[in-house]
């Protein structure tokens, strides 16, 4: 599995109305091969910067993705309500900590993709 976050700043004023695209877009990509979860969040400190995180299969998955008709549509959907372009942010990598009565945190899983 591997997870991809996209960072995207929207223009001042236009964050309602961009929570509410992405929303219904956010529906579009639920059955696309090899996607297995999405969230969206709001920075806290920074009103107007979202990142969308999601994980999927595998990194053909998310490129069969990335480079589709489809997303490219989506993407120009958006554009109205970005002040620049999207970062990506594929990460292949999994060390898992958990809250543990002793001192420190230990990991508890690694993976490598």
């Amino acid at each position: 599995m591997i997870k991809v976050i996209i960072e995207r700043h929207i223009a001042e004023g236009l964050e309602d109305a961009y929570l509410e695209k992405v929303r219904s877009l956010m529906l579009q990509i639920t059955d696309r091969p090899g996607f297995l979860k999405g969230d969206a969040y709001r920075d806290a400190h920074h009103p107007n910067h979202f990142y969308v995180i999601s994980n999927w299969e595998n990194i053909e998955c998310w490129e069969r993705w990335q480079n589709s008709s489809a997303r490219l549509h989506m993407l120009n959907e958006l554009s109205p309500f970005m002040e620049s372009d999207e970062k990506c942010t594929v990460l292949a990598l999994k060390v898992s900590y958990e809250a543990q009565p002793a001192k420190y945190a230990r990991p508890t899983q690694t993976y490598s993709y």
